[in-house]
């Protein structure tokens, strides 16, 4: 049987220290996994503070980078330091993301005997995981994208949650929730940084496929993702960072 020495958490920090502090489940999660914080903007003295007592690793420099770039820093880092071992697991995860240690035990259990090369789970809108994220999608068409753009609740390429009960592979998953094999990212050059924001997900699952790797969802693996859609929100910085993403992605492929 495989071992799984370490999850790394890598957690991007763009103005949401509060609501790193207010995330009560991560102090637990910190005991058990190696959590990495990379600020995108200047740390407040709350979040320093908050890092040290819980054992928890900030980065706090280079801000203003996209993402994925974020995300890429963080992996590099680990590398470089020799912190993250062959066997690790690199997991990108929100900062609004309230996983319990007894789902990330489960999400052990789960990957130590899997083929798969990425990992997602079962988001949910709600505290009492009643409304389903639609986080596991297929791969999308031109228009797909843009018909779903104003409805967290209307997306033909999603997967029926519902109707999944056992481990599937999926095209791709949302960055919020994404969990590589620590030689798959690596192999893949982690995220693509022409996406500043949005797509970067889609893309690094799409590079992945051409490379027969697969992306398993986790039905029995729950967690909540308290979004905020900003991209949403017409006429704003992320809309058109969605924008600007959604023609790089399809302009690509």
């Amino acid at each position: 049987m495989a071992k799984l020495s370490m999850i790394f958490l890598s957690i991007i920090n763009h103005n949401h220290d509060q609501l790193i502090v207010n995330n009560a489940t991560l102090p637990n999660l910190a005991k058990d996994n190696f959590i990495v914080i990379k600020s995108n903007t200047p740390a407040t003295t709350l979040l320093k503070e908050f890092s040290v007592k819980n054992n928890i690793l900030l980065l706090d420099e280079n801000y203003g980078l996209g993402f994925g770039e974020n995300n890429n820093y963080i992996f590099n880092y680990l590398v470089r330091e020799e912190k993250i071992n062959e066997d690790d697991y690199f997991l990108v995860i929100n900062p609004d993301v309230i996983i319990e240690t007894s789902e990330m035990a489960k999400l052990r259990e789960e990957i130590i005997n899997s083929e798969s090369d990425i990992f997602t789970i079962n988001l949910f809108y709600d505290e009492n995981y009643l409304k389903p994220e639609m986080s596991v999608r297929r791969f999308p068409k031109l228009t797909g994208p843009l018909k779903g753009l104003l409805s967290k609740d209307h997306r033909s390429d999603a997967y029926d949650k519902s109707a999944i009960n056992k481990p599937k592979k999926v095209d791709w998953a949302a960055g919020s929730f994404l969990l590589f094999k620590k030689a798959v990212y690596q192999k893949l050059s982690g995220f693509d940084p022409k996406y500043f924001m949005y797509f970067e997900d889609v893309d690094i699952c799409r590079r992945a496929n051409k490379m027969k790797m697969q992306v398993t969802y986790l039905p029995n693996i729950k967690a909540i993702h308290k979004g905020a859609f900003n991209n949403r929100k017409l006429f704003s910085r992320h809309f058109r960072w969605y924008l600007m993403s959604y023609f790089i992605y399809h302009l690509s492929n």
